[in-house]
This record gives structure tokens, C-alpha cells and sequence, in this order.
């Protein structure tokens, strides 16, 4: 059931999935992830186009047919990254960022990639640690609040994501 999960939610089944978002959806997607950014983080919504020379895939989580989260994963200095990750305020707590993140690393590990780097949220660092990875560096300061470097190795989120 590879990035499809059903939640019960009183006497409602809700469907959640996660897939590459297209091209046609990508004003939407970034409108998404920026007002959450902008938002909550005082992040500038210029920041979270990724420009095309870093080889951006991004994803889209959807819940009913409506967006509900985002992720995109790109090269930077010669290494992937994992970034702009987000998920719809009214779905917090429910384990979506999980659903979110072990998706999106699923099949960006099948592509042959062998390690991806985060500057992640505390709430990500938590997720990302029950996925195997490593901190990778001090905390810093990043617009409102902090984040954490985070390596996470293709071997150790298979090890720990394993049934």
C-alpha cells in the first residue's frame, strides 16, 4: 500500500496519499507551503522556489483530493537535501508528517540515492530519528525558531523503517 494510508476518523474513512506533484499543480503546491512558512515561521515565501539547476522533486500530500502537505527533495553542494516540508495545521498530530516524510524518502531512496541531508524543526528531528538519522550539527537559529542538520543514510531508514 505504498504511499496510500486510511485513517478512521469518527464515522468517516479518510484517504491520505503522497505522489510527485506536477507541473501543472506547482503554483499551488508552492502557495501551500509558503503561507505556512510565511505564516508560522516568518519565512519569506521567495525562499521556497527551488531553482531548477538543483534538480527540485517535490510532493504533494493529499487527503480527500485536497492538498494537505508538501516535500521536495533537490541537489545542492553536491548532496540531496530533503526540505520544505509541511503539513495542513488541522492535520498535526495525527502521524501525516510521518506518512509524509517515510513516502517521500521511500522512493527517493529507490531512485539509487545513498544519503539526504535536512535542516529540520523539532518535530521533524523527532520523526526523522525514529527513521534512523543522525544529527549532523548544532542547532541554529532560523527565522522564528531553530533547526537541526540531520543526515539520514538509505541503509539506516530502511533498517528502521522495515516491518
Amino acid at each position: 500500500n505504498k504511499g496510500k494510508s486510511r485513517m478512521q476518523n469518527g464515522e468517516r474513512e479518510m484517504r491520505c496519499s503522497v505522489r510527485r506533484a506536477e507541473q501543472a499543480e506547482m503554483q499551488a503546491v508552492l502557495a501551500f507551503a509558503a503561507q505556512i512558512f510565511a505564516d508560522e515561521q516568518q519565512i519569506p515565501r521567495e525562499m521556497n522556489v527551488i531553482p531548477a539547476e538543483k534538480q527540485p522533486q517535490w510532493f504533494c500530500m493529499e487527503q480527500d483530493g485536497v492538498l494537505t502537505g508538501t516535500a521536495a527533495v533537490y541537489r545542492d553542494g553536491g548532496r540531496w537535501h530533503m526540505g520544505r516540508i509541511t503539513v495542513a495545521p488541522s492535520l498535526r498530530g495525527q502521524h501525516r508528517g510521518t506518512f509524509l516524510m517515510k513516502s517521500v524518502l521511500t522512493e527517493v531512496f529507490a531512485q539509487g540515492v545513498d544519503e539526504i541531508f535536512l535542516e529540520a524543526r523539532d518535530a521533524t528531528v523527532h520523526i526523522l530519528r525514529g527513521f534512523g538519522a543522525q544529527i549532523a550539527g548544532e542547532p541554529f537559529a532560523f527565522y522564528r525558531g531553530r533547526v537541526t542538520p540531520i543526515l539520514l543514510k538509505r541503509a539506516d531508514f530502511v533498517r528502521n523503517t522495515r516491518k
